[in-house]
């Protein structure tokens, strides 16, 4: 259960991180946007759907097709 814990933690790291690349460095604007619903992920709230491997990465991936110019 730890190990899970310290997973999601290190994960919800990652997400911050690269929302806060997508906005050029500005973490405000990073939080900003994880604070918000987000349609691609049902308006759920981005941080706070962070609850499995799966769900952080399905951000990471939306993040980079962001970063790519692909509106999801």
């Amino acid at each position: 259960m730890a190990n899970l814990k310290a997973d999601l933690e290190y994960l919800r790291a990652q997400v911050i991180s690269k929302a806060t690349e997508l906005f050029e460095g500005d973490q405000k604007m990073a939080e900003k946007w994880l604070s918000k619903p987000l349609p691609a992920i049902g308006n759920e709230v981005p941080i706070n759907y962070i609850d499995t491997s799966e769900r952080a990465q399905q951000l990471l991936d939306i993040i980079g097709r962001l970063e790519h110019g692909v509106w999801t």
